[in-house]
């Protein structure tokens, strides 16, 4: 019977997590947690010079989060925010389950820009000799063997999608490796405002920024998750571009908030 009831909210999306004991309630949990949220939500507008829209689905999203840290989600919120202008629509590389999809999803649902995903569900690519194993985040002991994981179904994120409600004309799913997918050519963006990029290693996202070079006007950002953590790879692809490319601004916030870099593109 565990196992019937595991599987069915499996294909939901969902999964059952034993809590430990002695813990007060979930509702209690979240309770905290918004709490902070919300007061940190606040120290992050009077720091960060913005003024996000109050949403009360905003904090139930980023208790979802995984891999994604909430505080790291603050600074796409913002740059989603500050990027409403600018021409093009949003995309995330590399979606895993979803629940980022529906927290960028849910902040961009009141305007009109359209939200690509693009994953493999499939799990990570083959690491290649830039990608040394700096963080053995599942204590798999080398590189080679992280090939195939992280992968989720199609199923979980369009599941999340349809949780916020977000308009099913107003995305689309790039299924497959980024490089087979960029090769194929079918309905990617003309122009990208905000982009995520959570790929894990060098190749895919190499190719995903050199792809944004020519889709980006100035005011753009990207975001680029695991910058200096997990494989050297990661911060070695975004140092290269933005060498390559000094229109790219980077600013690297402290760990503390999370590993990833922000680049935004200037009008050199």
């Amino acid at each position: 019977m565990k196992k019937i009831i595991r599987s069915l909210f499996n294909r939901l999306g969902y999964e059952i997590i034993k809590s430990a004991e002695g813990l007060p309630s979930r509702q209690v949990l979240f309770s905290n947690f918004s709490s902070l949220a919300s007061a940190f939500e606040r120290l992050f507008q009077q720091t960060e010079g913005v003024n996000l829209n109050k949403m009360a689905s905003r904090s139930v999203l980023l208790a979802r989060l995984r891999g994604t840290p909430p505080a790291e989600a603050y600074f796409i919120i913002n740059a989603l925010f500050q990027t409403q202008t600018v021409n093009g629509d949003v995309c995330e590389f590399g979606v895993a389950q979803g629940e980022t999809s529906a927290l960028i999803a849910n902040e961009i649902i009141a305007g009109g820009k359209k939200l690509h995903l693009f994953d493999s569900f499939q799990g990570l690519s083959n690491p290649t000799l830039e990608d040394t194993l700096k963080d053995d985040i599942f204590s798999l002991g080398q590189m080679n063997a992280y090939k195939g994981t992280m992968s989720f179904q199609k199923s979980w994120v369009v599941s999340r999608l349809r949780a916020v409600n977000f308009p099913l004309n107003r995305y689309i799913l790039h299924e497959g490796f980024i490089e087979d997918v960029f090769k194929a050519n079918i309905d990617l963006p003309q122009k990208v405002s905000f982009a995520y990029i959570d790929f894990d290693l060098f190749a895919p996202i190499k190719s995903t920024l050199e792809f944004l070079i020519t889709r980006t006007d100035q005011g753009a950002i990207i975001i680029v998750d695991d910058y200096d953590f997990f494989s050297t790879g990661v911060k070695k692809a975004v140092d290269e571009f933005v060498l390559a490319n000094p229109q790219f601004q980077i600013q690297i916030p402290h760990n503390d908030f999370g590993h990833f870099a922000i680049l935004k593109k200037t009008n050199l």
